[in-house]
């Protein structure tokens, strides 16, 4: 396999990596404007050989992205078997399936063996047709077009094995209805069960892949300077997300019936719901983590000093978790923070992995119809989950001893005033600075009022306990 990393437009390193596998017959230039906030972007390609002798160049990274199109699912579900000690969090599969030639699940295998029959110039120019869903779309990729030989791509098309690959439990899988490479039937039918979320989007079977990547990935230096940015006036100005915490502190204290020796807070904020944790479940030990340490937390640690043994870090919990010891935590909080995770199913994982036998997750998040107000007026996708979503994305090694959630509308006396809340509490942090001007603008010209002109705003907390039997 082909390698090369492409930087961001910024030209720094980061310590986050999209790993792109692309299709069949592919190279990294269709992919040179690709960037991601926050990340750099790597491009794998030529499947002709499996080996990978670029790995240790990606080792480094603290988290990556995975993302495969068309056949590079197949492969990069090969790569992964044998590779799982790999940081990786998100595991996005575009307009493919581990299937290669396959009636239902793949490409049916009459036209996988005629395009490999039949391939000449000609033909591959007709493949690319379709693939970018006509004329004027072919013709900007016919700019950045790889320039492999007909031969090499036959090699490559001859070396893919027919077998399926192994299982890979992914987060998303996105079809495209317009596809006329792989039929969106058969994808459908091979994402039944191998994909926590399955997504249907407009387009061919090559998308915008810098559309795509800021709809599923967060950019989490920008979350950490909004919410850094919001810290002095959080507490004033988010009584919906305070009573939300209350909430699932109330929901936990009545089915946690063990005592909490040591406890992981993972996006501890303000340390609010800290506090309400260690006065319900009186642990010896507190961890507490955040993007951004407030000096709230300090405050928090002077004030139970003697009662109790408090520790912060700023660090990235996502990946951090990683690094905690097995089975050496009794209770796992989050509070409104794991809407910003690349992988929801990656995390909770990981949180099996570090609970102690009988151990307890006390987790809320943020469902699909948070702030639809907004995302509907400026004409932005809301990432947040479903309840089911979430619900598939609990491991089977611990037990749901609470799933609900709940539908909440607050009204504030203008749009403007929406706009100061979510600019004094950072909570749409997942908006790049760039657009935030242009989508501010969209939002007030067509954001839903009511008769007096008060505008609502609607949150989605979905609460959830688990425990590790």
């Amino acid at each position: 396999m082909n390698f090369k990393i492409l930087h961001n437009t910024d030209r720094q390193p980061h310590e986050r990596l999209v790993l792109l596998f692309a299709g069949w017959g592919m190279s990294e230039r269709p992919f040179q404007d690709l960037t991601m906030p926050g990340y750099d972007v790597a491009v794998v390609w030529d499947y002709r050989d499996m080996s990978a002798p670029w790995t240790g160049e990606i080792t480094g990274y603290r988290e990556i992205a995975l993302v495969a199109w068309s056949f590079g699912v197949h492969a990069a579900a090969r790569f992964m078997a044998s590779r799982p000690d790999l940081p990786v969090t998100a595991r996005i599969a575009v307009n493919g399936t581990r299937f290669t030639s396959d009636d239902t699940r793949g490409i049916p295998q009459s036209i996988f063996q005629g395009t490999l029959s039949s391939l000449n110039e000609r033909n591959l120019t007709k493949f690319h047709m379709r693939m970018c869903g006509g004329g004027a779309a072919y013709r900007a990729f016919a700019n950045v077009a790889p320039k492999r030989d007909v031969r090499e791509l036959r090699e490559e098309l001859q070396a893919f094995d027919t077998a399926p690959a192994p299982e890979l439990l992914w987060d998303k899988a996105f079809i495209s209805r317009g596809d006329l490479i792989i039929p969106p039937s058969n994808q459908h039918a091979a994402w039944s069960g191998e994909a926590v979320e399955t997504i249907d989007i407009d387009g061919a079977h090559m998308p915008d892949f810098n559309i795509l990547l800021r709809r599923c990935l967060t950019d989490k230096t920008y979350v950490a300077k909004r919410f850094h940015k919001a810290e002095n006036t959080y507490d004033t100005n988010a009584a919906p997300q305070l009573s939300h915490v209350t909430r699932l502190i109330d929901i936990a204290s009545r089915i946690i019936d063990r005592d909490i020796r040591c406890m992981l807070e993972i996006g501890c904020g303000t340390g609010r719901s800290a506090s309400l944790a260690i006065d319900r479940f009186s642990p010896a030990q507190a961890m507490l983590w955040d993007l951004n340490i407030s000096d709230n937390i300090e405050k928090l640690a002077s004030a139970h000093q003697g009662n109790i043994s408090i520790s912060w870090k700023s660090c990235d919990a996502e990946t951090e978790i990683r690094n905690v010891t097995d089975s050496s935590v009794d209770l796992l909080l989050s509070a409104s923070t794991v809407q910003w995770f690349n992988s929801l199913p990656e995390f909770l994982r990981q949180t099996a992995r570090v609970l102690a036998p009988g151990g307890y997750a006390v987790i809320s998040t943020y469902g699909d119809r948070t702030m639809h107000e907004i995302h509907s007026s400026a004409g932005s996708e809301c990432r947040f989950p479903t309840i089911g979503t979430v619900r598939k994305a609990i491991p089977q090694s611990l037990e749901t001893e609470h799933l609900s959630e709940e539908l909440v509308t607050v009204s504030y006396p203008s749009p403007i005033d929406v706009l100061r809340h979510v600019s004094l509490t950072g909570v749409n942090g997942i908006e790049t600075e760039g657009s935030k001007t242009a989508k501010a603008c969209r939002m007030l010209r067509g954001y839903p009022t009511a008769a007096d002109g008060s505008a609502p705003l609607t949150y989605h907390p979905i609460y959830m306990i688990l425990k590790k039997s």
